[in-house]
């Protein structure tokens, strides 16, 4: 059996893995568009911050591929798929056969056009190039502008200001993590950054970037202009499926899956952020970019390309931070789209700590946890399935455990 992957980060790794305990016989081949063995792409941030070293990054060398006897193609990208020859054509003009294709190519950076974009100076943070050029770029004492509020936009600020640049986050939303949190929780987080010295702009937008080479400035829509040494935008990301068009294979925003991560093209399958596919708190499909979900997609995708009927029980959004030593959890529905739901909730401002639980019926189907972490990630693991009033309780006063699920 030849088993062709498309992507080299969570999901592919984890599915060639996965096929390979479970078929040791068959050809695999990886191809990834970095010249990279996989590495952890959730820690870029924190190497641009220079809180881990470059070496701590990786997860696998090029020793492991080759234990596994995993071809691995790196710094290509599949620009075709013909379902009927079974070959995906590469940028290179390469032509790959398959018996079980895997799309694990994840997804790309939002970007903005306005005036200024190419200057110097100008950045997506995604992969561990973009964090290295940021690096060189970035010098401590300067000025940062993050356009965007959402876990991209914050984890660039995070890492900036670590590097001791001034930070100005522009959002063009009335709160910081709008997908994550509902208006009290993000005004938590927003005095949390403020006391720790980032300049936060709301409802406003970057409409242009100024400088002759380089950036040096950021034109705001209100006509203010501020200072930018450089600018990153972190308006979050698309999946990464245009070479799919024509092909055959069912794509709405993301690539369409089953619950067994197959696409409507037999011996063809998806994982990770470019798939769309079961979140069991709004109970549909549903674009998910988690590296966790992207791990047990790869893993169940493998399993079932290698001729296994094992089912995907789904995902959900999750977000985890710690924002000036402020904790922040969310999972699932956090801002509920209409009516049929009920939502509880306890805010301690003086100290800092908000929770809110969000229920369909007696199915919880989503939460947020800001300030102590106490109860958090178990409660958060109860989403979509029906819990009782006691452990809604208990998570609100922060004494819930998992010792009390069943009682």
């Amino acid at each position: 059996m030849r088993y062709l992957i498309l992507g080299n980060s969570a999901a592919g790794v984890t599915a060639a893995g996965t096929i390979r305990r479970a078929d040791p016989a068959g050809e695999i081949t990886i191809v990834g568009d970095e010249p990279y063995p996989y590495y952890a792409r959730v820690l870029t941030s924190y190497y641009l911050g220079g809180l881990v070293t470059r070496d701590r990054l990786w997860l696998a060398g090029e020793e492991w591929y080759r234990e596994q006897r995993i071809r691995l193609i790196t710094g290509r990208r599949a620009v075709a798929v013909d379902i009927g020859s079974q070959l995906v054509g590469l940028d290179d003009g390469r032509e790959l056969s398959y018996d079980r294709l895997l799309v694990a190519t994840g997804a790309a950076p939002q970007q903005i056009d306005f005036p200024g974009k190419t200057l110097a100076g100008v950045f997506t943070l995604r992969t561990l190039d973009d964090a290295a050029a940021i690096r060189k770029f970035a010098r401590p004492g300067g000025q940062a502008v993050i356009v965007g509020g959402g876990m991209v936009g914050l984890k660039a600020a995070e890492g900036l200001h670590a590097r001791g640049l001034k930070v100005r986050l522009v959002v063009s939303s009335g709160r910081l993590l709008s997908q994550a949190l509902d208006d009290t929780g993000a005004e938590l987080v927003r005095r949390a950054m403020a006391n720790a010295g980032f300049t936060i702009h709301l409802r406003e937008d970057v409409v242009a970037l100024e400088g002759r080479e380089k950036v040096t400035a950021a034109v705001l829509r209100s006509g203010v202009t501020v200072p930018a040494d450089v600018v990153v935008v972190g308006k979050g990301v698309r999946p990464n499926v245009p070479f799919l068009q024509g092909s055959g294979i069912d794509v709405d925003r993301g690539v369409l899956v089953d619950d067994y991560l197959a696409t409507n093209i037999p011996g063809i399958y998806a994982a990770g952020d470019v798939a769309q596919a079961y979140d069991y708190a709004w109970q549909k499909p549903r674009l998910n970019a988690i590296w966790g979900n992207a791990v047990e997609q790869g893993r169940l995708a493998g399993f079932n390309m290698a001729g296994h009927h094992t089912a995907y029980r789904g995902g959900i959004g999750r977000n985890s931070l710690v924002v000036n030593g402020l904790g922040v959890i969310s999972g699932g529905i956090v801002n509920p789209p209409g009516e049929g739901y009920e939502v509880v909730t306890r805010l301690d401002e003086k100290r800092s700590c908000y929770r809110k639980a969000v229920l369909q019926g007696r199915r919880l189907v989503g939460m947020v946890a800001i300030g102590s972490p106490s109860g958090a990630g178990g409660f958060q693991s109860l989403i979509g399935r029906e819990v009782k009033e006691k452990y809604i309780v208990s998570f609100l006063d922060g004494s819930f455990t998992w010792a009390m699920v069943g009682r």
